[in-house]
């Protein structure tokens, strides 16, 4: 390097030199330009499979699957209360029902234990009277214990055994029918992110969804489950509400069998707050019958009564509208995702295989020679 007048050492000039960080487009093979390029496609890719999604939804909308998404979650909600039985409300109402017969039962044995009290005094008007009315409530205890033994837990559960292995098949197509628009969309979120995870997809498991194998012999299965059904809903719901209203009344009605009558009336205050020990029962008894929840009894009455009514087509009509539609849709997809895998030579060929040192090497032709010798 020559100094300048000022003193200042010029570089030597390199005419035949280009800095490293020029971009070109004479070499094909440049990785900057693979690059780029690989952006553009990975941008159109995750376009293309964000249209598909878009798609899919408004095929979800014109196939009219939601109608048959709702009809799947209320046989399901119907099926879960089936196989229940409702047993464990049975079994509290059966304990109640026992206490009360011990107890409605034992009264003619124990007349002077009905006055108590301040109305002890007066048992031998008051109890024969307190007796009569217990009798008649007995009586109508009897029938609603009879409508209450007609009342069969283990048959629902058997048609909800039915019903499940039914929706084994309807309901995980209907539902995956339902997410695939997600499914897709979220494939293109994540292709537009990491372009590696396109060619993960799972195109296979989509179109298989879309067969709906086993759909049409599932939804005979449970045409089959209306057989007989009113036969077995009808009389139960009957029952039940027999059961039900006694329940609701039992409490008062006891409170009023153990009223004091004219012209002693204004003793029945003193009768409740010094109660019989078969009036404390008895509305023990009344207030533990009230705590049993039999609306979802009442629910699955009424749900398989809607179940009756229910047209299978109403879920078979909309799932083969949309397969149809989203069978398009898939094969796009299933073209998008095969050019995103590579091609050619399986990923295992390239498996680097180990080098041998040269004086590996030297030691190995020093024993080749030994042994020509």
């Amino acid at each position: 390097n020559l100094p300048c007048c000022c003193g200042f050492r010029r570089p030597k000039p390199t005419w035949r030199t280009r800095p490293q960080s020029w971009p070109t487009t004479m070499n094909k093979h440049d990785s900057r330009g693979e690059n780029l390029g690989r952006g553009r496609v990975q941008f159109e890719d995750a376009k293309g499979v964000k249209d598909l999604a878009y798609k899919l939804a408004g095929d979800f909308r014109d196939s009219k699957l939601e109608g048959a998404t709702i009809i799947v979650d209320r046989l399901e909600r119907l099926k879960d209360l089936a196989v229940d039985g409702q047993v464990e409300q049975m079994r509290q109402l059966k304990d109640v029902m026992k206490n009360w017969r011990e107890i409605l039962n034992s009264v003619p044995d124990e007349t002077d234990e009905l006055a108590t009290g301040d109305m002890a005094v007066c048992s031998s008007w008051y109890a024969p009277k307190v007796q009569v009315k217990l009798k008649d409530l007995f009586e109508e205890f009897k029938d609603t214990e009879k409508a209450f033994a007609q009342i069969k837990p283990d048959k629902f559960q058997d048609l909800g055994r039915r019903m499940n292995k039914a929706m084994e098949k309807i309901a995980p197509a209907v539902y995956g029918m339902q997410n695939l628009p997600n499914e897709v969309s979220d494939v293109a979120d994540r292709a537009d992110e990491r372009e590696e995870t396109l060619k993960d997809t799972d195109t296979k498991a989509m179109k298989k969804l879309l067969e709906g194998q086993g759909m049409t012999i599932s939804l005979s299965s449970l045409e089959d489950c209306k057989r007989g059904l009113l036969d077995l809903v009808e009389p139960t719901q009957r029952n039940l509400e027999k059961v039900q209203t006694f329940v609701s009344e039992a409490h008062d009605k006891f409170k009023q069998a153990f009223e004091v009558p004219c012209p002693c009336c204004c003793m029945t205050s003193y009768v409740y707050d010094q109660p019989s020990r078969c009036l404390t029962e008895l509305l023990e008894n009344a207030d533990r019958a009230l705590e049993v929840n039999l609306q979802p009894f009442f629910e699955l009455l009424q749900g398989l009564k809607d179940l009756i009514d229910l047209d299978m087509s109403r879920i078979s009509k909309p799932t083969k509208r949309f397969a149809k539609l989203a069978a398009e849709r898939v094969d796009l997809l299933d073209k998008i995702v095969a050019e995103a895998r590579p091609s050619g030579i399986s990923p295992c060929c390239f498996r680097p295989f180990p080098l041998a040192s040269p004086r590996a090497d030297s030691a190995s032709l020093a024993s080749l020679q030994a042994k020509e010798k």
